[in-house]
């Protein structure tokens, strides 16, 4: 139900709580939740270095906000302007020279609608500041050791294990046993 004025919600027999996450207040406990979970799935689904669950790499709730967004290509957090235009992007958790930027999307930093629609994925919702945060220290963890990686994978992967926490119903059961 969207709503601007007094809605009458006495015969409604069920509210249900759409993935937008704007009807309730979540805790950091959640998303440090959501993150290790996603980060044990890495590790036992897609076979990432065992080393991550044991270097103290967890959520971090002044990292990302609402509103960011990750570059499928580059792996790279943008922050985007109002002009759609990366005013400042992270690889991992190193913040790039204007430089680097406007080297990688062609001497500028605006980027065409059809290129933001392939290349960016809007981390705009509660739950993508999990995602943002476990992109930026995977990529950083193959950076400080020096480990080959594809950014491409990175993001399907950490995208994949995340979505993998809500879809098993392994993440609503441990939020539904300690709610």
């Amino acid at each position: 139900i969207f709503a601007n004025n007094y809605v009458d919600l006495g015969k409604v027999d069920t509210v249900g709580f759409d993935y937008d996450y704007t009807l309730v207040t979540y805790t950091e406990n959640l998303l440090e939740l959501l993150y290790e979970m996603a980060l044990e799935r890495l590790v036992d689904d897609r076979q990432y270095p065992t080393e991550m669950l044991n270097v103290g790499l967890k959520f971090d709730p002044f990292f990302s906000i609402r509103g960011l967004a990750v570059d499928k290509e580059t792996g790279w957090i943008c922050h985007l302007s109002y002009t759609h235009k990366v005013a400042v992007a992270w690889e991992g958790r190193e913040k790039l020279p204007t430089s680097r930027i406007y080297k990688e999307y062609r001497g500028k930093r605006a980027l065409t609608p059809s290129e933001r629609r392939k290349r960016l994925k809007p981390l705009n919702d509660l739950f993508s500041m999990a995602e943002c945060c476990l992109i930026a220290d995977t990529v950083q963890f193959f950076k400080e050791r020096q480990i080959p990686f594809c950014p491409q994978n990175v993001v399907t992967d950490v995208l994949s294990a995340i979505g993998g926490t809500h879809i098993s119903g392994d993440f609503h059961r441990l939020v539904a046993q300690d709610p």
